[in-house]
C-alpha cells in the first residue's frame, strides 16, 4: 500500500522558506528543481497550482517540517534557525582542558603562573576525548572540566604531532561521545558553528558561528585542512567544528595570524580524526609507511596555482631505504601511487593514509621524459 504523503502548495511554500531555490517547470510531468539541482519528486498540478511534498523541503531545503495531523498544521523552520539547539546538542561532548606547563618545556616562564588550557571532544562515553597534541603535550597535569563544571584528572593516551591530535583518558562514564561527519558531505559556503574555550577558561563552551571558506587546504601543514571564517583564539585548540546536523566536521586546529588578517580558521577534517583515533586505539600511535624519499614541489603547487600532474621531484634517497631498493634516484618525478596523481606533498602524506608499514604499492615515475611503473614495498616510519 503507497504511503500518503501530505503536499504544501508552492505558493505557501515559498513564502514560508524565502525563496530556497525552487524552481518548478509546470507541466504534464512535473520537474523540480532545489539549487539548480533536479529532485525526484511526485509533485502535482491541482487548479493551476503545483503541489511539492513537504519532506522535499526537509530533504534538500536544509529545513524542519512538522505537520500537525490533529490541527492540519505544517510548520517550516530553516534549521539555520535552530543554531542554539545544536549548541546544546554538542555542547556535552565538548570538554574544557587546561593545565600547568612542565619546567621543561618552551614556553615555561619562572615569573608567570604557567597555565595552559584548551578544548577537546569526546568521542568515547568510557571517558575518551580526542584534543590538539599542542595542547596536552608539555603539560604536567592535564585536568578535563566537563559542560557540567565537573573536573577530573586525564591521563595522556596517544599523541601524534605530525596530525596535532592526541588521546586523552579520564576515568568516568556514562559521557557524550559526539557523533563526527565526513569531509564529503562538507561543502564551501555550508554554515558551521566553532565550541571551545577561546582567550579564559571563563569562557568554556562558547560558539561562534561561520561558513566553509575552503576544503583540502594545505595551511603549511602536512596534511589537509578545513577552511572556515568561525572565529577561534587561544584555548579553541581541540574544540570541534560542527555542521547544522550537529555532528563534528573537523577538529580546531590553526588560526592565521598577522595584521590585517581575519578569518582564517583551519581545522582537521573529521575523516583525518577517525584515521588517526582507529590508529591510537589499534596500536597506541600512528603508524605510517615509510618510502626514504624527499620531494620539492613545483613553483605551481607551492603557491596554490593551477597546474597539471607535474608531479613531485625526488631530492633525496635515504641509503638501503625502500625507496633505493625499489630503483627510485635523485631527480626523479613522482607522478602517482597506485594511479592517484600527485601535485604536492600532502597529496602524497594524504594518500599514504591508505597504506601500513610493509604494504606495497605501484608508483608511476617519470625519469629523462620516459613514464614507466615500479613496485615499493613500505617500511615503517619512526
Amino acid at each position: 500500500m503507497k504511503k500518503k504523503r501530505l503536499y504544501i502548495s508552492m505558493a505557501f511554500l515559498i513564502a514560508a522558506v524565502m525563496c530556497f531555490g525552487i524552481t518548478v517547470n509546470a507541466s504534464d510531468s512535473v520537474k523540480v528543481y532545489v539549487n539548480d539541482k533536479v529532485v525526484p519528486t511526485e509533485a502535482k498540478i491541482i487548479d493551476g497550482k503545483v503541489y511539492v511534498p513537504v519532506d522535499v523541503v526537509e530533504e534538500n531545503l536544509n529545513s524542519t517540517v512538522d505537520w500537525n495531523k490533529q490541527n492540519n498544521i505544517v510548520t517550516i523552520k530553516s534549521k539555520e534557525e535552530n543554531v542554539s539547539a545544536i549548541v546544546n546538542k554538542v555542547g556535552p561532548s565538548v570538554v574544557g582542558i587546561i593545565g600547568k606547563l612542565k619546567p621543561s618545556s618552551q614556553g615555561y616562564s619562572s615569573k608567570g603562573d604557567n597555565l595552559v588550557f584548551g578544548s577537546g571532544v569526546i568521542y568515547r562515553a568510557d571517558g575518551y576525548i580526542i584534543t590538539n597534541a599542542h595542547v596536552v603535550k608539555d603539560l604536567e597535569t592535564i585536568v578535563v572540566v566537563l559542560s557540567n563544571s565537573k573536573a577530573y584528572t586525564a591521563r595522556l593516551k596517544a599523541m601524534d604531532e605530525k596530525i596535532d591530535l592526541a588521546m586523552i583518558k579520564i576515568d568516568k562514564g556514562g559521557l557524550t561521545p559526539a557523533t563526527f561527519g565526513s569531509i564529503s558531505n562538507v561543502t564551501v559556503g555550508e554554515p558551521v558553528i566553532a565550541i571551545g574555550t577561546p582567550l579564559s577558561f571563563s569562557l568554556r563552551n562558547s560558539a561562534t558561528k561561520g561558513i566553509i571558506s575552503g576544503i583540502n587546504r594545505s595551511a603549511d601543514g602536512e596534511y589537509r585542512f578545513i577552511q572556515s571564517d568561525a572565529a577561534i583564539n587561544g584555548g579553541n585548540s581541540g574544540g570541534p567544528l560542527v555542521n547544522l546536523k550537529g555532528e563534528v566536521i573537523g577538529i580546531n586546529s590553526v588560526k592565521f595570524i598577522g595584521f590585517g588578517v581575519e578569518g582564517l580558521s583551519f581545522s582537521i577534517p573529521a575523516d583525518t580524526v577517525k584515521y588517526v583515533i582507529g590508529h591510537f586505539e589499534k596500536y597506541g600511535k600512528v603508524r605510517r609507511p615509510y618510502l626514504g624519499a624527499e620531494f620539492s614541489e613545483g613553483v605551481a603547487a607551492k603557491y596554490g596555482l593551477p597546474s597539471g600532474n607535474n608531479g613531485l621531484t625526488i631530492t633525496n634517497v635515504e641509503e638501503g631505504s625502500p625507496a633505493e631498493n625499489a630503483g627510485l634516484i635523485v631527480d626523479d618525478i613522482l607522478l602517482a601511487v597506485n594511479n592517484v596523481k600527485l601535485n604536492t606533498k600532502v597529496d602524497f602524506n594524504e594518500e599514504m593514509k591508505k597504506y601500513l608499514p610493509g604494504n606495497t604499492c605501484e608508483l608511476t615515475v617519470e625519469r629523462n621524459d620516459t613514464v614507466f611503473k615500479i613496485k615499493v614495498k613500505f617500511g615503517e616510519s619512526k
